[in-house]
């Protein structure tokens, strides 16, 4: 299910598994940033969600600001139920240590994990009920 699209990030829900899709591109405007990061907090409070998977492949370098915003999110995300958060992260060493921020702020490290594609992720989040090109598009 499809609940947010544009030209910098895609937001999905897949109901069956429980998992919230964040799927970046591109530098993304800070507001826009920060708007998607308080629409996953809302939906997560609003639904029946285990795992947050972000991917931040194809994303750009995240401001120090933006990055510290979302990780001062992510202690609300655990409390709401969220159960495990994965990353799919990019080579780019420097987006690779804004994301690496999540971890520093104070969630116990074994609920995030980090991962070099979705398959990884999926595999760790103990997704099988689907083939990996099948929930990695969750309708979007």
């Amino acid at each position: 299910m499809e609940i947010f699209r544009n030209e910098f990030v895609s937001l999905c829900y897949e109901p069956n598994d429980r998992v919230l899709l964040q799927k970046w591109q591109g530098y993304v405007p800070s507001d826009l940033f920060r708007r998607v990061i308080d629409m996953s907090v809302q939906f997560i409070r609003e639904h029946e969600v285990d795992m947050l998977i972000s991917d931040t492949l194809m994303q750009k370098v995240v401001r120090k600001n933006d990055a510290l915003y979302a990780a001062s999110k992510l202690t609300e995300m655990f409390a709401d139920g969220l159960k495990a958060m994965a990353f799919v992260i990019p080579s780019d060493a420097f987006t690779r240590i804004s994301l690496k921020k999540f971890a520093d702020e104070g969630i116990n490290s074994d609920s995030v994990g980090y991962f070099q594609s979705m398959e990884e992720a999926l595999n760790w989040a103990g997704i099988y009920s689907r083939s990996v090109s099948e929930i990695s598009q969750y309708g979007c």
